[in-house]
């Protein structure tokens, strides 16, 4: 049996060198990072959510669903919600990989189904990723085509602890200006840097700067937020519905931070970093 089994992969090999064989495709790089993000999300235990903004053709000012998060789910209005574990997936036809920003894996998903089309526009680490997505609903028979709606993620795995030791997390930012929202891809880009303190509380800062709109270029005040106190992980501040910041930190030794944001410029978006 074992010479029938060596002749049988003699046999193989012969044919896989012949001129006429057929190789076997080797996956995109889009391919492997569709597999981290999922790997990602199956193991993650914490989410956040900015609220979901919806811009009404002709109105205003957009509708605000509201976003209550805790730990792994997030409640959306009455009658939606985002598990950390279950709600995000990504196929790999419809994401973009783009160069890193600040070191880290920068990625683009667009799709279109039958009722939306879809833009969003994110950062991949190894325990967490976080992205900014718009939607507008296209199909005539739906009483919202015409409708974008806007929001923001954090998602990963935390040890829900505090880091021990001071140190400096970098990254990016991925908003959204909601007066541009009817361009799905109209993103602004920036850079993220968060730091901590030890003492008698942990302290974090974050600072979003050199903010710019993708498309058109229009540049954005800084977004600081200091001396947020650091709990289980995670930090917040709140200083209106359209003014507010949170984050926490993920990875086993808390090598990464993601979260959050919403200013009063316009600007609703999502930011992360790895520790330096």
């Amino acid at each position: 049996m074992k010479y029938c089994i060596a002749f049988a992969l003699c046999a193989l090999l012969a044919g896989c060198m012949s001129g006429g064989s057929s190789r076997v495709p080797v996956p995109p790089p889009e391919y492997y990072v569709a597999e981290d993000y999922n790997r990602i999300a199956q193991n993650a235990n914490h989410v956040l959510s900015t609220d979901w903004l919806a811009w009404v053709p002709g109105a205003p000012e957009p509708d605000r669903v509201p976003a209550n998060c805790k730990d792994a789910r997030c409640s959306i209005g009455f009658s939606a919600y985002l598990s950390a574990g279950r709600s995000f997936s990504v196929e790999f036809e419809d994401i973009e990989l783009l160069p890193d920003t600040n070191g880290i894996r920068t990625v683009v998903q667009q799709f279109s189904g039958t009722f939306s089309d879809v833009y969003e526009y994110g950062g991949w680490m190894q325990h967490s990723f976080f992205v900014s997505s718009a939607r507008i609903f296209t199909n005539e028979l739906d009483p919202d085509e015409g409708v974008v709606r806007v929001s923001a993620y954090a998602n990963g795995y935390s040890t829900r602890t505090n880091p021990e030791t001071e140190a400096t997390w970098a990254g990016f930012v991925s908003a959204r200006d909601r007066r541009a929202a009817t361009n799905i891809e109209s993103v602004v880009t920036g850079d993220a840097s968060i730091s901590v303190s030890i003492g008698a509380q942990v302290l974090a800062d974050v600072y979003l700067t050199g903010m710019a709109n993708a498309t058109t270029g229009q540049a954005y005040a800084n977004i600081t937020y200091e001396d947020l106190v650091v709990s289980d992980g995670q930090f917040s501040r709140r200083h209106a519905d359209n003014e507010r910041l949170s984050g926490v930190f993920y990875g086993p030794d808390h090598e990464e931070v993601g979260g959050v944001f919403e200013a009063p410029q316009g600007l609703l978006g999502a930011y992360g970093g790895s520790r330096q």
